[in-house]
């Protein structure tokens, strides 16, 4: 999408403003001062590691049912409030102790970032976790808390801070550089279809907003890393001063390499089960795979009224035509075009040569959770880090 986005969508397929990489990764060893770098030439002092969809603090949404019910339950008020807190602080340690670094970052990989890239910049884990729920609001409310964070937390101009995100993460960056491109009209609207958002950090950000320039002078410090990142919400590249994709991806079509193999007829199991094409999840988790909660849905389609207006309807074929509910329909005949690939941005598309090492289940690490469990693993850390500085280096 172009400068001055707007929250606008993007479309299937997409077309890039810059050609992507495609390259085989080898999982090796680095020098120590390798990553130095990061610092000393991308003037990075702060890495902020954001995890996906369905490993945060409240991902089926029970938590926020809880204080709903609440609200109609006035003698029993205080009792759900307190069992949805406790909901809220366990979860996450629970589903981090299952999945340990499989499509969640863990602190040990915080801590081997830290060993990579040397005192500077600081690495850190979102601290506290988002709900991880499936829909815009939720996707929305973890950009706004990201731009809570950066206003309370600011860094001199001259340095950079380094969003490094995994899956839905990435999308809630794209939110956030609509909101820090700061186009006063949009960004009214999106506050409006967040009416009745709570948390102080939507106050934060939206009087941050208010009466500076636009862009937001934060924007120039915004460096964005995407894994395994659906394609959404447009980006405004105006709100961010770098922006690198990188994916799971192996070639389906000579003719056209950056396209994934289409989910529309949908693959054999096998093809899934075991990453046959990449990274299954990121091509299927497209517009119209949203799963809003009975609290969420309102507000959820408040934004989809701003975050999908442009998004063009799909030509139907034969195979489409006669699905049932326009909603599936529309989302088969977007899986049919195979969209890997970010508008704006770097993509690197990445197949992986097997470490052979397994997941906890047994399992190829780089085949987990459908091939996008491999991106947030320890062990292909120095490779994503080495392939991400050398994208941004050709953008210096």
């Amino acid at each position: 999408m172009p400068a001055n986005n707007q929250f606008q969508h993007q479309q299937y397929p997409t077309t890039q403003t810059s050609k992507p990489w495609l390259r085989k990764l080898t999982a090796e060893p680095f020098p120590e001062s390798h990553f130095s770098r990061l610092h000393t030439k991308h003037q990075v002092s702060r890495v902020v590691l954001v995890h996906g969809t369905f490993v945060g603090d409240d991902p089926l949404g029970l938590s926020e049912i809880l204080r709903t019910f609440s609200t109609g339950l006035p003698l029993i008020a205080g009792q759900l409030r307190s069992f949805a807190d406790l909901l809220e602080e366990r979860t996450k340690p629970l589903t981090a102790g299952v999945m340990k670094d499989i499509g969640n970052y863990t602190d040990t990989f915080r801590k081997d970032f830290q060993r990579l890239v040397g005192p500077d910049p600081i690495v850190e884990l979102l601290t506290p976790s988002w709900s991880s729920q499936n829909h815009h609001f939720a996707r929305a409310d973890l950009a706004v808390r990201l731009l809570a964070q950066l206003i309370q937390r600011p860094l001199p101009e001259s340095q950079k801070v380094l969003l490094w995100g995994h899956s839905h993460a990435g999308n809630s960056f794209a939110m956030l550089s609509n909101l820090l491109a700061n186009h006063r009209p949009s960004v009214q609207q999106f506050f409006e279809a967040c009416a009745g958002a709570t948390g102080e950090h939507w106050q934060i950000a939206s009087r941050a907003l208010e009466n500076v320039p636009s862009p937001h002078p934060l924007a120039k410090q915004i460096v964005v890393v995407t894994f395994e990142t659906p394609v959404r919400y447009g980006w405004d590249t105006q709100g961010l001063h770098r922006l690198v994709h990188v994916c799971y991806h192996r070639v389906f079509d000579e003719q056209a390499p950056e396209k994934a193999r289409p989910l529309f007829p949908p693959h054999g199991l096998n093809d899934m089960m075991f990453a046959q094409w990449g990274d299954w999840v990121q091509s299927f988790a497209i517009a119209g795979t949203d799963s809003p909660t009975l609290p969420s849905k309102p507000l959820h389609d408040r934004l989809a009224k701003l975050l999908e207006r442009n998004l063009e309807a799909p030509v139907h074929g034969l195979d489409t035509r006669f699905i049932t509910t326009q909603l599936v329909r529309d989302t088969c005949a977007r899986w049919k075009t195979g969209t890997r690939c970010h508008s704006d941005g770097l993509n690197l598309l990445l197949d992986y040569h097997p470490t052979g090492l397994k997941t906890p289940m047994g399992w190829p690490i780089e085949q987990s959770l459908l091939g996008h469990g491999v991106s947030t693993t320890e062990a292909w850390l120095p490779a994503h880090l080495n392939v991400v500085m050398e994208a941004l280096d050709s953008m210096a």
